[in-house]
């Protein structure tokens, strides 16, 4: 799009959008107004009055940058923070709980050597691993002679 002043052209590329509009933005900052179309029409010209004070754009322009600056930082803050709320809360509660109570019911139950029993399905997997480990090893040993 083209951009004047003082009856210069200034013609502005950019890769998206979103440049276009901070490149725009940079301009009315500095004083250097969009070309107006000169084939709008009165009716169209009378409903755009708001946006003819070009003290007003550029201030909207600014409080627009600010806000959008403003919101950039916190989301940064809530990702930054994040996870140490997730550590402050569930974390270190659990931590104090396994410290305070689970630890003192383990301690109060009558047998501890009944903690540290392998349970019957746990006994169960580990003797199917140990027989598809020497099955494994064997299926090896064959493949190896041939």
């Amino acid at each position: 799009r083209n951009v004047y002043k003082d009856l210069r052209q200034i013609e502005l590329a950019c890769d998206s959008q979103e440049d276009v509009d901070s490149w725009k933005a940079s301009f009315l900052r500095a004083g250097v107004y969009p070309e107006k179309d000169q084939t709008e029409n009165e009716d169209s010209a009378q409903e755009n009055t708001f946006s003819m004070d070009p003290q007003l754009e550029r201030q909207v322009e600014t409080i627009r940058n600010l806000v959008d600056s403003y919101v950039s930082i916190i989301n940064k803050s809530i990702r930054d923070l994040m996870p140490k709320t997730i550590m402050h809360l569930m974390i270190n509660n659990t931590k104090d709980f396994i410290h305070s109570e689970l630890l003192a019911y383990l301690y109060s139950s009558a047998d501890q050597n009944s903690l540290m029993e392998e349970s019957a399905d746990q006994a169960q997997r580990r003797d199917d691993m140990l027989r598809m480990y020497h099955a494994l090893k064997e299926a090896l040993n064959i493949i190896g002679d041939i």
